[in-house]
């Protein structure tokens, strides 16, 4: 029986747990406990299958990890496209609160995760975590950018520079938030920031 009682329905494909079950419960224990507390002994009493069930799967927590990273991957890119006569900033603006919005609901397990790989240490995994920020700030990047060419932000700001800014600014409230045990207001802080941004930067 899954903890907290909560049954999970096992779909099998010629006898084995399915991948995304695995990742699934992962996601679970994360938002319960903290990467760090995950292991593979807890992935298999939340789905209720053996240990020996994830490894015909899954290698090892690393591999999770991996699999995890595509998933933060469409998160962090999500709603970072642009169509042509839309506002640059204000599409940033929506993508950000999409961001802050799902780490709430998921108690912050994207940058748990991150901060998870780079306590592990392991050279592929962190340098996949690496390509996928960089996706992100190059998107970021791209939308300044346009941003600029607009006359939206003032000239002399460097785009790769801010775009990091950004980063930088949604990654500390949420290590904050998620430190404070979840007591502090996420999108209330994230609004002061970029308040304080869009003063500074933007026309």
């Amino acid at each position: 029986m899954p903890e907290g009682g909560e049954q999970v329905v096992i779909q099998r494909g010629r006898g084995t747990v399915r991948q995304q079950q695995i990742i699934s419960a992962a996601k679970k224990l994360i938002v319960k406990y903290g990467s760090e507390h995950v292991t593979v002994k807890k992935m298999a009493r939340e789905i209720g299958v053996s240990e020996a069930a994830i490894y015909r799967h899954f290698s090892s927590k690393k591999e999770i990890l991996s699999f995890l990273l595509d998933d933060l991957e469409v998160t962090l890119l999500a709603g970072l496209e642009i169509e042509n006569e839309a506002d640059p900033l204000a599409v940033i603006e929506k993508s950000l609160l999409n961001q802050i919005s799902d780490s709430e609901r998921r108690k912050g397990m994207a940058f748990l995760v991150i901060a998870e790989i780079i306590s592990l240490g392991d050279r592929k995994l962190k340098k996949k975590a690496y390509q996928v920020i960089l996706k992100f700030l190059e998107n970021l990047q791209n939308l300044l950018s346009r941003a600029k060419e607009s006359g939206s932000i003032r000239q002399e700001i460097d785009s790769a520079a801010l775009a990091r800014l950004l980063f930088g600014m949604m990654q500390g409230l949420i290590t904050i938030w998620t430190l404070s045990h979840y007591n502090l207001h996420l999108e209330k802080d994230f609004r002061y920031l970029w308040d304080l941004i869009r003063e500074s930067v933007f026309k």
